[in-house]
């Protein structure tokens, strides 16, 4: 046994879960009930769930294809650029000096406790 079905529950098979067509379903009813929204649900609500997943899986392959070319070069582009050498520009006085850094983590340090118990 793996749990226990109170009165007016009811468990979903795992081919139910895994049905592509099933899961939106099941997901849609399990947000609304997670979100205390499962009283407000309406036909139009259900109907979307199954349709939008549908409709995307009937479209074309070629485009998923593309899709999926275009997040490669853009995945290996990204990778490049990550192993490119980046230069840094420090400075010690001014709004973005080490001196600013510096005295701001000083500030912060002397506030995390009371200035009652500070010596």
């Amino acid at each position: 046994m793996a749990g226990v079905v109170h009165a007016g529950e009811w468990v979903a098979s795992q081919r139910l879960v895994a049905s592509p067509v099933a899961r939106p379903l099941i997901e849609a009813l399990d947000y609304a009930q997670r979100t205390n929204t499962i009283g407000s649900l309406k036909g139009a609500d259900v109907s979307r769930s199954i349709t939008a997943p549908m409709a995307l899986a009937q479209s074309q392959p070629q485009v998923i294809v593309q899709e999926s070319k275009d997040l490669r070069e853009t995945i290996a582009r990204l990778n490049e650029r990550l192993d490119e050498p980046f230069v840094t520009v420090n400075t010690v006085t001014g709004d973005k000096g080490i001196k600013q850094a510096q005295d701001e983590y000083q500030r912060l340090m002397n506030n995390k406790s009371p200035k009652s118990k500070r010596k």
